[in-house]
């Protein structure tokens, strides 16, 4: 189990916190914040892809602008009375060959080091749990079309270079899943070029489009999930209380609102809710350290050879 951050990722989580101090209207990017990247690397990603016990839920690929299913290359075996998963990676080679580009998601669950760093990132955070995700795209092909982010997104550029072209942001989400044009993203705010060793934090509702302008990009994004309990489980919550102790029979519907209202801004509904939210934090941090501990045995380390 990683104790101390990677002196890459040191530099990344200074740099993360300057930025939850003093957060951007829109993004803020940092070139040169790590002068040459070794915390990850491709040769390190293609050792993850390399992976026997990777299931296609680990990875998505797009080529030619389609996402290319892999539920049919999962195969098992059993043994004994359990099935032991894994999957034929062939078509991804091929398609990787022909120029495909490629999503390596659970980064922090993969790599002790990445989760250190989410650990630190998540203990900044009022109530979150981080994704890691590895993001490689060969010239002409990009994993997703134009979109934008529910959350805050930490980006590092690991290997080649990418341009970022980035617009105004916006309260309401875009509607379309299979992605959007610049033309449809809205007004242009800015285009930056991110080359290894630059670091972008990205605001939620900032409309964005991604090139590959090299042969290939490989970046490292971490996403900022927030866990806070939403409008919708609040409400829930509300209304399963409001059943208990509703407005008296045929009241009008105002005396029904100020009865809701009355309650949802009661001393006790507003305990609840930061108690809630302290448990789902806590349980997002120990979660957090449990994953951290998914590679931390050394107890064999005593039988090795030589000790």
């Amino acid at each position: 189990m990683v104790t101390q951050l990677h002196p890459d990722l040191e530099l990344l989580l200074g740099f993360y916190l300057k930025q939850r101090a003093t957060p951007p209207r829109a993004y803020t990017h940092a070139p040169g914040l790590i002068a040459s990247p070794s915390f990850f690397s491709i040769e390190a990603l293609q050792n993850h892809l390399n992976n026997p016990l990777l299931t296609p839920d680990w990875i998505a690929l797009v080529s030619g602008g389609q996402f290319v299913p892999l539920e049919p290359l999962a195969l098992s075996k059993m043994v004994q009375t359990k099935r032991l998963s894994f999957m034929d990676k062939q078509v991804i080679e091929q398609h990787l060959r022909r120029g495909a580009a490629l999503v390596l998601e659970g980064l922090d669950i993969l790599d002790p080091a990445i989760n250190a760093l989410a650990a630190s990132v998540d203990e900044a955070l009022p109530c979150a749990l981080s994704h890691a995700v590895a993001f490689f795209s060969q010239r002409g092909h990009e994993a997703y079309k134009g979109h934008q982010d529910l959350d805050d997104v930490l980006v590092v550029q690991i290997a080649g270079e990418k341009r970022w072209h980035l617009f105004e942001p916006r309260q309401r989400k875009l509607n379309n899943a299979g992605g959007h044009t610049k033309e449809q993203l809205g007004k242009p705010l800015g285009e930056i070029n991110m080359r290894p060793g630059d670091a972008l934090y990205l605001r939620a509702g900032t409309p964005h489009i991604c090139e590959t302008t090299g042969p290939c990009s490989l970046h490292v994004s971490f996403d900022l999930r927030d866990q806070t309990p939403s409008v919708v489980e609040i409400t829930e919550e509300a209304n399963r209380r409001y059943a208990e102790s509703s407005a008296e029979q045929y009241a009008p519907g105002s005396a029904v609102i100020d009865r809701y209202v009355d309650l949802l801004k009661s001393g006790q509904f507003q305990r609840d809710v930061a108690q809630a939210t302290g448990k789902v934090r806590s349980d997002a941090l120990e979660f957090r350290r449990r994953i951290g501990r998914s590679t931390g045995i050394s107890a064999l380390s005593r039988f090795a050879a030589g000790k």
